[in-house]
C-alpha cells in the first residue's frame, strides 16, 4: 500500500490500456461475497488512526471523479486500530454521519492526529476535535449514545467481519469484490479496476 500511495502522489500520466486490461480474480481482486449488493456501491474501510489512510484519503474523491456515475460511495471505520480508543473513533465517525459532518470531522481528525500529533487517548480528546467544526461536547453526549449511532456501530462491525478486513485503507466493490491495490501502481489504473469491478455481473 505504501508503493501504492507513493505513486499516487508522483504525478501519473494517462494508461490508455489501463480500462482495456484484463482483471483477474486473486490477482487484482478477491471475491468475499457470493451475492453483490442490489446496487452499484464503493465501500472505503479505514481507520483515523491509520497513516495510509490519511494518504489514501484525498485520492477517494479523484477516484469517485473517475468511476461512473451512479455508483454510491460509502465509508466503514473499523475498530482493530488505535487500542481501546479504535471503537471510540468508530463511534466519532457514526456521529459524524448522523449530524451529518463526517467530511469536515474526518479532515478534522486526520489532521489532528497525524498533522498536529494529538493524543487520542479518551473522550474528551475526541470532543475537543469536534468542537473545531462546531459541535460541543454537550451535542456530542446527546448522540453519541443513541440508537442511529448505536446501528451503525453494529453494522460497521458486522461489515468488516464479513469483508474479513485485516488492513486499512481497504476497497471493496458492490459488498464483493475487494480490491488487491498492489497490483495496480496508479491512480488511473486504481479507478478503472474499480471501474470494471462495479460493472462486473459474475
Amino acid at each position: 500500500m505504501k508503493y501504492l500511495l507513493t505513486l499516487f502522489i508522483t504525478v501519473f500520466s494517462f494508461l490508455p490500456l489501463a480500462q482495456a486490461a484484463k482483471y483477474e480474480e486473486n490477482t487484482h481482486y478477491e471475491v468475499i461475497k457470493e451475492v453483490a449488493t442490489q446496487e452499484p456501491e464503493v465501500m472505503e474501510y479505514f481507520s483515523y488512526f491509520c497513516p495510509h489512510c490519511y494518504k489514501f484519503y484525498p485520492f477517494v474523491a479523484q477516484i469517485k471523479e473517475r468511476v461512473d456515475p451512479g455508483v454510491t460511495f460509502k465509508k466503514n471505520h473499523v475498530e482493530f486500530l488505535g487500542g481501546d480508543m479504535g471503537p471510540e473513533l468508530t463511534r466519532a465517525f457514526a456521529v459524524a454521519e448522523v449530524l451529518k459532518v463526517e467530511p469536515e470531522l474526518s479532515q478534522a481528525m486526520f489532521s489532528a492526529i497525524h498533522d498536529k500529533k494529538q493524543r487520542m487517548a479518551n473522550v474528551d480528546d475526541v470532543k475537543a476535535v469536534f468542537e473545531t467544526i462546531g459541535i460541543n461536547g454537550e451535542k456530542y453526549d446527546s448522540v453519541a449514545k443513541s440508537f442511529s449511532v448505536n446501528g451503525k456501530l453494529k453494522q460497521m462491525a458486522r461489515n468488516t467481519e464479513q469483508a474479513e478486513i485485516r488492513g486499512t485503507p481497504a476497497i471493496v466493490v458492490n459488498g464483493k469484490y475487494k480490491v488487491i491495490a498492489r497490483s495496480v501502481p496508479s491512480l488511473e489504473e486504481y479507478s478503472a479496476l474499480v471501474n470494471y469491478l462495479v460493472k462486473k455481473t459474475d
